[in-house]
């Protein structure tokens, strides 16, 4: 987010790789600062784990420490079945907590307050949704259960299930991208009352909010990864329950 005005899109740091025309007008801020998320983030597994040890220190200890946290997050949703899952749970998780993170630098903005970003978090999400149910029921089984129980009313019970799955991806991403936008323009707003009205550009009367926002950034990582879990569970569990009931049937 850039101090100097309510503009949540342009002027960061790296407006620069525009003024020197390095990258096209048409790829938004956001692009060039996820880029420099993932590579922190990369940075610092490669760090943690290119010298194991048996008894952790330093970072690796912190990381191993929150994968444990993100580890029993997950059993708590899905259960036993969890572990498979942890890996890709808790990189959403981190990814988005960082993403919404920089929105809180001077001069950076919050990739998630793009509704581009968020529709793409939520789109992988639905894939991996519908993909860990087929891996874990079977495609004949997964299919069937669209179909509900009477065969008469399986075209009207095919649409509900299609209409509910995809209605899914769409309140992700709108939810993220809804809180986390607010946030920002909310702090942009307060710093341009404060700088243009005021005329005091060191009052730090955006403080609390950027508090606020920290904390915030958190609890939407958490709900956007906790509903990814909640969907798995259900669509997996639902699906096994249907299987057994036609087993138990035949």
């Amino acid at each position: 987010m850039h101090e100097g005005g309510a503009n949540l899109e342009h002027g960061t740091w790296l407006h620069f790789l525009y003024s020197y025309h390095i990258l096209p007008n048409w790829i938004p801020e956001a692009v060039p600062v996820t880029w420099i998320v993932i590579i922190i983030l990369a940075v610092l597994s490669y760090l943690a784990t290119r010298n194991m040890q048996r008894t952790p220190v330093g970072l690796q200890n912190a990381i191993e420490w929150v994968y444990t946290a993100l580890d029993g997050f997950t059993r708590n949703i899905i259960g036993e079945r969890s572990r498979k899952y942890t890996p890709v749970i808790g990189t959403m998780f981190l990814f988005i907590l960082a993403l919404n993170l920089f929105g809180v630098i001077p001069g950076f903005i919050s990739p998630t307050a793009n509704i581009n970003t968020t529709a793409a978090f939520a789109l992988f999400a639905f894939c991996f949704v519908q993909y860990s149910a087929v891996r874990e029921v079977g495609l004949k089984s997964y299919a069937k259960h669209f179909a509900g129980d009477v065969p008469a009313l399986a075209p009207l019970m095919i649409v509900l299930h299609l209409i509910g799955e995809l209605a899914r991806p769409l309140s992700l991403s709108i939810r993220l991208f809804g809180n986390i936008f607010g946030e920002d323009l909310i702090i942009a707003i307060i710093i341009l009352i404060t700088t243009k009205v005021l005329g005091y550009f060191l009052l730090p009367i955006q403080f609390p909010m950027i508090l606020f926002a920290v904390f915030t950034s958190f609890v939407q990582a958490l709900v956007f990864s906790m509903l990814v879990a909640t969907y798995i569970a259900s669509a997996v569990e639902g699906h096994e329950a249907h299987a057994h009931q036609e087993g138990g049937t035949v």
